[in-house]
């Protein structure tokens, strides 16, 4: 047997293919999480500021930092899985393209 490894485009291409998804769903998820984060502060400095409630129970920053972190976090992890599925979904109907498929 040789020791040479026989190149396989087909999987180098799925590899790249791979990395560039994963990629995208990086950045749609940060892009979701920034949002998130600034529609979330908003309403809560406002609410402290105006709401007796909100400044009792709401008033030290780790009480807000906790509620802008969780809602971003999710916000990441959520928009993030939906890009991973949405490409997913448009690779396997091209890859299904080809095969004359009609499912």
């Amino acid at each position: 047997m040789s020791d040479k490894v026989v190149p396989r485009p087909h999987l180098e291409q799925k590899l790249a293919m791979a990395k560039q998804c994963s990629h995208e769903a990086a950045i749609a998820g940060l892009k979701a999480a920034a949002a998130t984060a600034v529609c979330t502060a908003i309403p809560i400095f406002a609410s402290v500021r105006m709401s007796k409630w909100a400044r009792a129970n709401l008033g030290n920053p780790v009480a807000k930092t906790v509620i802008i972190s969780y809602a971003a976090g999710m916000a990441y992890f959520i928009a993030g899985e939906k890009k991973v599925i949405e490409l997913s979904r448009k690779h396997a109907m091209e890859a299904a393209k080809g095969t004359g498929f009609k499912g």
